[in-house]
Formats: structure tokens, C-alpha cells, sequence
């Protein structure tokens, strides 16, 4: 089975289960930008891609919720010869949210998952303008601020986001990612 259809058949499964755990508890859908601080090769070699993101929470309790994740983040101009870099993210797991119902909820979560990375500086690629994968791991948190019952802000999240393209030395990209957004809540 090719990589495409595992990921179509993944995805209609979350679906799925979050339509079912819907039924019962709250479901939110979010979206908004996301600024990440990466590396090809240790060291710093960093440089920034800007994106957005979208993202689906079904809520399990007041404080315990199933979390979606997929970003995108891109840069040209990377290097004197113009080269460009895509990254895209997709990242499943959890959130817990401190105070729950109050106005200013902060949270934390732990996401696990994939990144599709292409372009001309896409990690572990033999020639110009290929694509590589790897292995996604997002940890961190953030705080948001109930607007009405159906409109919440995340002002700032920050989150550590480890991938392991292939670089020709450990790797490993050990990023940084801001965002903010809002959250619409959908059901309850």
C-alpha cells in the first residue's frame, strides 16, 4: 500500500473517531500562523520559515482533549544560490488545559506524527528539487482566551518540534515553533 493511501486511510479513521467523540463532548476546529526556527546541518545554520496552521481538538473532558495538527512553513532565498525549502507537518496526540472553563486557559500537549519536507534544500536530497520524509515530534504549550462560547484566541504557543531528516551528520533538527490562532468551537 502506497504512502499516500496509508495516509488517506489514517486520516479518515481521525475523522472518524472525532466525529464519534463529538457526539458527546466539544469538537474545535483552529487555524492560524505559525513561524518556525529550523536547521538543516547541527550547529546553527538556522533560518525561519513562515506558514500557518490548522488544527482539530475533540474534547474527551473539561481538561483532556485529542489534538490534530498540520502546518506549513516555507522560505526562499535560503542560500546566496536562491535555494528554497517547504516543510509540512502532521501531528496527532494530546492536550491538557489548566482551568478549563475560566477565561485564560493555559495548556500544554504532546503531538506525534510526520514531516514531508521539498524543494531545493530539502533535506537528504541528491539532486535539486526533491522531497524527503521523517519521523515528527511536537512538545509544548500555550495559553488561550475565551472570547464568546464559540471564539477562543491562542495569542502565543511554543512549541519544540524535533524531525530526523536526513543530513549527512545526527540527523536531527531540533526547531522552534511560535504561533498563534483561533479556535472555533464547533459542537457543545
Amino acid at each position: 500500500m502506497n504512502r499516500r493511501r496509508r495516509l488517506s486511510i489514517a486520516f479518515s479513521l481521525l475523522l472518524t473517531s472525532v466525529a464519534a467523540v463529538a457526539q458527546n463532548h466539544s469538537l474545535d476546529i483552529g487555524a492560524g500562523y505559525t513561524y518556525t526556527r529550523t536547521n538543516i546541518l547541527p550547529g546553527c545554520a538556522c533560518f525561519s520559515l513562515q506558514g500557518g496552521h490548522v488544527e482539530l481538538q475533540a474534547g474527551l473532558t473539561r481538561h483532556v482533549s485529542l489534538l490534530a495538527n498540520f502546518d506549513a512553513g516555507t522560505r526562499s532565498g535560503i542560500t546566496p544560490d536562491n535555494y528554497q525549502l517547504t516543510q509540512l507537518t502532521y501531528t496527532f496526540g494530546g492536550r491538557y488545559t489548566l482551568f478549563a472553563p475560566q477565561r485564560w486557559s493555559p495548556f500544554g500537549e504532546a503531538l506525534f506524527g510526520g514531516a514531508h519536507a521539498l524543494g531545493t534544500l530539502s533535506p537528504g536530497n541528491n539532486s535539486i528539487g526533491g522531497t524527503s520524509n521523517a519521523v515528527a515530534l511536537r512538545t509544548g504549550g500555550g495559553v488561550s482566551l475565551r472570547l464568546t462560547s464559540h471564539l477562543r484566541v491562542v495569542p502565543v504557543e511554543a512549541d519544540y518540534l524535533l524531525t530526523n531528516f536526513r543530513n549527512g551528520a545526527n540527523n536531527r533538527q531540533n526547531d522552534l515553533q511560535l504561533s498563534a490562532g483561533l479556535l472555533f468551537r464547533l459542537t457543545k
